[in-house]
């Protein structure tokens, strides 16, 4: 069918690889590609950050509905963020889990090749982990230590609870009522 003209106005069978998920991503790609082609990638974070706290917030109420719990505790906290990014399409899984920290890795970005060229996105995991975790555990730093978008074989995220942690270059969140 890609050889024939389609002279019927009935695409049905051509090979066209549109659907609602690839329409989102493209719309998305767009934005954050012409986004950071304008004022840079840097301060493309920065609006993603503004978005990032728009979307965790709505993530995060409904997460506490599920939970039936006004704030989740640490178990259910980790559970929540794994949960979320395997419904997203991820393959996040725990790799640490302690007093101090939660780290946590994953095989297949949620985003697919779309984080791949346009890397800001991967800030928007910063964003919703940071400010689901400093609003259920006070304070979370999240550093983004390997991500598929830069050519590891797999991300590795790391969120320090102590804010006393040696900083590797991550991005502090604080909960509201900590600010």
């Amino acid at each position: 069918m890609a050889n024939q003209a389609i002279v019927d106005g009935d695409f049905g069978d051509a090979p066209i690889t549109i659907d609602r998920e690839g329409f989102l991503g493209l719309v998305v790609k767009a934005l954050s590609t012409t986004l950071e082609d304008t004022v840079g990638t840097r301060e493309a974070s920065g609006f993603i950050n503004l978005v990032g706290l728009a979307v965790s917030e709505e993530i995060q109420a409904q997460y506490l509905r599920a939970a039936g719990a006004p704030q989740l505790n640490r178990e259910v906290l980790v559970g929540a963020l794994v949960d979320l990014k395997r419904r997203l399409g991820g393959d996040f899984f725990v790799i640490e889990d302690s007093d101090d920290r939660i780290v946590l890795g994953n095989r297949h970005c949620p985003f697919g090749d779309l984080a791949k060229a346009c890397p800001s996105l991967c800030m928007m995991t910063s964003h919703v982990f940071g400010h689901m975790v400093a609003e259920s555990q006070g304070y979370g730093r999240v550093t983004l230590a390997d991500t598929i978008a830069r050519g590891a074989e797999g991300c590795r995220i790391v969120i320090d609870l102590d804010a006393d942690a040696p900083d590797e270059g991550g991005q502090a969140y604080y909960g509201r009522s900590d600010a």
